[in-house]
């Protein structure tokens, strides 16, 4: 067609002709939109949205080939369709951004919950209402937006054009097929994609997954042998010791592994180490590889008490709906005094039941006085003065096992204390002095992040070489663990779920019984240290202490990751 051609077609053609030219571009653009979002934070580029999506010629032809009535609610059922698919896909992101991980459609919608009450626990409670309300918008504005565009395409080409139409859909429809990767600079890009329909199917089959893991997870809650055990047997090799487990919050491997972390962080560990070393303890360390990453500590708690795997919130509230043992019950039962300090628990803990601690600590009743540090209700430090003031301090008193949640290293990672005189942490209102300034978070800048999370691991860490070498005793065992890697903002998305576990004692026979372990002695992990699930440390524990006749098989190989 020449130029003149072109002009005379251009100069008939109306305006209402251009308009509804103009809105069949607009609807394909949205559904374009729609149907090429990724899912994977890693593929938010540019040349991800100009790819050719497979289902676009089938959407359009479906919708062409229908009339009336039949066309009306097929545009209200594809729309449907398209709107869960993106939902779904923005959920994969922000999963993915923040648990390194996909959403999980049977367990996930239920952490809706605790993350408003998070929000709350910030102070932050109008932005997380904010959202909720964006979000209820955002899922009725891509509804309408996606029903709109199909219904331009079922009422807005022309009936003159309809074979055009058919040709133009079957052009695409072969490009979809036929069209190969194309290269650009030193890397090939797909052209096409069927992204959309491999994300539909693969969040099908994850249900069906889910399931049948479901059914796996029962059958691995009614198996558990150490019921048979003695309780005058059970754990005796720690007769009248203290036994201390304290998860750090968001100590993962990546404080000791990332350049951004590692030389400061690896320089306080060694410090930690030397005054352990002066003050006559020592330690093991080693890698466990928590169920969780980014957030939802409680699983990576109840995988190590239970000694079950305990990756989603679905498997987590299983649990609760059988009698099975945790490592709180089998101290319990062999005359421990059990413990929980959760400074950061402020509403009801029904769990705490279940886990069949003698006391339990939260917010309300540790007495805390001084200031909060946003997100995080007191420094660590005061948390560990007051287990030491309620319930070590008495020289009349049964050993005790406590589970110890330390969450000054909680993001946002700022304000972080300051490490006082333990004789002066009182209730806490040194505290209002003993901080570092509120910086304010910019989520959007890396650099800053990993700094304070540096800063909040190099506290916490510096609190605990403090509290051991100023109140500890000869007659206790402390096991230090992470309970996952920091958001993948600071620790990456292809991080391991790795985290630091170290086991630390003035009693030289107390770590002799975990000699055959073959952790690396001293506070510093290694890549030769052994990295082991942690749902094994269970069993691990209660067969390093148990007399050898009536010790539990520790694990299998494919559990324990050797």
């Amino acid at each position: 067609m020449s130029f003149v051609q072109v002009s005379i077609f251009i100069t008939k053609c109306k305006m209402t002709d251009f308009k509804r030219w103009g809105q069949l571009v607009s609807a394909l653009i949205v559904l374009q939109i729609v149907l090429v979002l990724p899912d994977w934070p890693g593929n938010l580029v540019p040349l991800w949205f100009v790819r050719l999506p497979a289902e676009l010629p089938a959407i359009v032809l479906a919708v062409l080939l229908t009339h009336g009535l039949w066309q009306r609610r097929l545009c209200t059922l594809i729309a449907s369709g398209l709107t869960v698919l993106i939902c779904l896909k923005f959920a994969n992101l922000f999963a993915f951004t923040g648990f390194a991980r996909p959403f999980n459609i049977l367990v996930d919608p239920g952490l809706l919950g605790i993350a408003l009450h998070t929000l709350s626990q910030g102070r932050e409670i109008l932005v997380g209402v904010s959202l909720a309300i964006t979000a209820i918008a955002s899922i009725a504005m891509v509804f309408v937006a996606a029903r709109w565009a199909l219904m331009v395409l079922a009422s807005t080409w022309p009936s003159g054009l309809r074979m055009p139409a058919f040709v133009f859909v079957g052009i695409l429809a072969i490009s979809a097929v036929g069209l190969k990767d194309i290269k650009i600079g030193s890397a090939w890009w797909p052209v096409t994609s069927v992204e959309t329909t491999k994300f539909a199917a693969e969040r099908a089959q994850s249900i069906s997954e889910g399931i049948r893991n479901d059914a796996q997870f029962r059958q691995e809650m009614a198996t558990d042998q150490t019921r048979a055990i003695p309780s005058d047997r059970l754990l005796a090799g720690l007769k009248g010791t203290d036994f201390l487990l304290i998860f750090v919050e968001s100590y993962g491997r990546t404080a000791l592994d990332d350049p951004a972390h590692a030389e400061t962080l690896r320089a306080t560990l060694q410090q930690f180490e030397d005054g352990l070393v002066t003050n006559g303890f020592a330690a093991r360390s080693a890698w466990l590889t928590s169920p969780t990453f980014g957030g939802q500590s409680w699983l990576a708690h109840g995988t190590l008490l239970s000694g079950l795997w305990l990756d989603n919130q679905r498997r987590y509230s299983s649990l609760f709906m059988r009698d099975h043992a945790t490592l709180i019950a089998d101290f319990r039962r062999s005359g421990w005094r059990t413990l929980a300090v959760m400074p950061q628990i402020m509403l009801s803990w029904p769990e705490a039941t279940f886990f069949g601690y003698d006391k339990v600590y939260t917010a309300a009743n540790l007495d805390y006085a001084g200031p909060r540090f946003h997100y995080v209700t007191m420094p660590d430090q005061y948390t560990l003065s007051v287990l030491d003031e309620y319930e070590l301090s008495s020289p009349d008193r049964p050993a005790v096992m406590a589970e110890i949640g330390l969450v000054s290293s909680h993001h946002p990672w700022t304000p972080i204390p300051r490490l006082v005189p333990w004789d002066a942490v009182g209730r806490g209102e040194i505290f209002n002095k003993a901080r570092e300034p509120f910086t304010g978070t910019n989520w959007l800048d890396r650099a800053q992040l990993k700094h304070e999370y540096t800063q909040s691991i190099e506290y916490v860490l510096q609190t605990l070489k403090s509290y051991i070498v100023t109140r500890g005793r000869n007659n206790f065992l402390l096991l230090i663990v992470g309970d996952h890697q920091p958001s993948p903002l600071v620790s990456g998305p292809s991080a391991p779920h790795d985290v630091p576990a170290h086991f630390i004692s003035g009693d030289p026979s107390l770590l002799g019984a975990i000699d055959d372990w073959k952790w690396t002695s001293g506070m510093l992990p290694d890549e030769s240290s052994p990295v082991w699930r942690m749902d094994s440390m269970r069993l691990r524990i209660l067969s390093a202490f148990t007399p050898p006749g009536d010790a539990p098989v520790s694990t299998s190989t494919a559990q324990s990751g050797e």
